[in-house]
Parts: structure tokens; C-alpha cells; sequence
């Protein structure tokens, strides 16, 4: 397996407070790992089938000229050590304009405001539909990153029984371009009996790894009280794992990684689905949601 690394950046940016969060958090990626970054505007495209009402004319230079303005502030933000374009793309939709970009710049990872909420994610209309069909890491910024936040704590979201996970692998190879300390993160929740392991940081070095690893268990009653047990850093991203009812190369929120992410105050950074050799590809025509009672070995075992 090809070690990941990071060359390009790519943000969604509309102007709004998530977008401002988003290219924080882009900028943030981009400095520690001397990437280039990228601003990807998507100008929705309205079908020429589709009837307004009331009538309205042609609003495409005032959206256009509006879309330069936001990119010049955007740009005005960027500190100027870090190489960026930026880039205005019209689509059918945000998300479908988003994928296509990153697709078209090889971009590694895509980085999205999550929604309102001071210090929480919550989730948002187009960041659900990248959260199930991007093809590279979604890094989803909390609202009220800071543009000045320095990266110093890759930390994974793995499972006790599954140690030597695609996220452990990931975290490890994030942390050495970033030059940040890396972090195994357990959650434990009492009220489903998932878990396992003691409460509480482990700072025991990991043994297939040249790196120091720090083992984090986080215990609650309910998955929300393991996740505000946790003191987390605030220059840490948190990795993990998408369902595996993800295509393979693509991403796809799991319930696990869904109910951390409503509660995490740092950066998640979902990532795309790389099976095992020997695993089997999921059938492609179940859509479902998985099950609550059975455990996702791609996040964590907490439920």
C-alpha cells in the first residue's frame, strides 16, 4: 500500500461562516504539511428544464461577480508562505461540483465547514451528501476554527479488537508530513457494552511503529459522555474510518463516525475505504444504513 501524503488541499468555499471555517482548517492542513491549497467555489447550475417561479432574468453576473468577491476575501485571508489558486466551477450541485474538482486537481484531501453551533459540528445539507460519495478524505472543520491553529496531534479513532487498522496506518503517516505526535483513540461506551480496555492514556510506545504512540481510552455511559470525556487538543484532527458500506476508494459515514462527529469539537477527517486484500467487496445494491447493534470495525466499537 502506497503511503498517503499530502500535496494539495482543496476547500469549499461559498462565502459563508462554514466556508471561513473550512479554509481555516485548509490553511491550517496546508502550512504544516507544505501542500498547495486550492479554493474551489461550485456556482450551482440551474437545469434549463426546470421553470422558475415567480420569473426572474438572468441572474448569472450578479452570482458571478458576487463569487470573485468572495474568492478575494477568501485569497486576502491565506498567509503568503502558502501556494493556492483558486477556482470557480459551475454544477449541478455543490457536492457533485466539489467531487469533480477534486478529481480534476488530484487533489488528497477536501476540506468542508460542518455546519453552526460554536465549537460543535453539526451537520449540514451538501456536507451529508460529500460524507457518502467523496472519493478522497473529507476534513470537516468545526465552527469556530482558527485560521492561526498550528497541527500538533494526529489522533485515530480505532478499535481495541482491530489495532493494525487502514486509520492506525494513516494517523502514522499523516503525523510524520505533519510533524505531529500521534494519538490511538478507543471509545468506550458503558451503555451498549462496546469496548474494552481502561480508562484513561496509555503512553506506551506502539510496537509495529518507530513512531511514539499514545493510547487513549474514552469511557462514558453514553457514546456523547466518552467523547466529552476526552480533553482534546486544540491543534488535533481526529482520523477514522468510513463504513464499510463504502465503495472502495470512496467515503461513506458510518452510525459511529455520525454520532462522534455531532459531539467532537476538533477537525474529523472521515476517510475513504481501503480494504484489506482479502476482504470482500460490499454488494453495491445495499444501500442500508448498518445495523446499530452490530459493530463497524471501520470507526470505533463504540455505539
Amino acid at each position: 500500500m502506497v503511503e498517503p501524503t499530502i500535496h494539495r488541499v482543496a476547500v469549499g468555499f461559498g462565502g459563508d461562516e462554514r466556508s471561513h471555517d473550512a479554509l481555516a482548517l485548509g490553511i491550517a492542513l496546508a502550512r504544516s504539511a507544505g501542500a498547495r491549497l486550492d479554493l474551489i467555489l461550485v456556482i450551482r447550475q440551474d437545469s434549463a428544464f426546470k421553470q422558475e417561479y415567480p420569473p426572474v432574468g438572468s441572474v448569472v453576473g450578479i452570482i458571478a461577480e458576487q463569487a470573485q468577491q468572495w474568492i478575494a476575501e477568501a485569497e486576502a485571508v491565506i498567509p503568503a508562505g502558502i501556494r493556492h489558486h483558486s477556482h470557480i466551477r459551475p454544477a449541478g450541485s455543490v457536492a457533485e461540483g466539489l467531487v469533480s474538482a477534486v478529481q480534476e486537481l488530484d487533489s488528497d484531501v477536501l476540506v468542508t465547514g460542518s455546519g453552526i453551533g460554536f465549537g460543535r459540528i453539526m451537520t449540514h445539507p451538501a456536507v451529508t451528501a460529500l460524507l457518502h460519495s467523496s472519493p478522497v478524505p473529507v476534513a470537516l472543520a468545526p465552527s469556530g476554527y482558527r485560521t492561526n491553529t498550528q497541527i500538533t496531534d494526529v489522533m485515530a479513532a480505532v478499535s481495541a479488537a482491530h489495532p493494525d487498522h487502514q486509520v492506525t496506518r494513516a494517523s502514522e503517516a499523516w503525523a510524520r508530513q505533519l510533524g505531529a505526535a500521534v494519538t490511538r483513540v478507543t471509545f468506550e461506551d458503558k451503555e451498549s457494552g462496546s469496548g474494552a480496555g481502561s480508562a484513561g492514556a496509555d503512553p506506551a510506545p506502539d510496537s509495529g511503529s518507530a513512531q511514539s504512540t499514545t493510547r487513549l481510552y474514552a469511557t462514558g455511559r453514553t457514546l456523547r459522555h466518552a467523547v466529552d470525556s476526552v480533553d482534546w487538543p486544540r491543534g488535533g484532527i481526529l482520523l477514522i474510518g468510513s463504513s464499510p458500506l463504502a465503495r472502495r476508494r470512496h467515503i461513506f459515514l458510518g452510525m459511529t463516525a455520525a454520532r462522534v462527529l455531532s459531539h467532537l469539537p476538533i477537525p474529523m477527517i472521515l476517510l475513504p475505504r481501503e480494504p484489506e486484500p482479502t476482504a470482500p467487496e460490499p454488494r453495491t445494491a445495499d444501500t442500508r444504513e448498518a445495523d446499530p447493534s452490530e459493530p463497524d470495525p471501520s470507526a470505533s466499537p463504540a455505539r
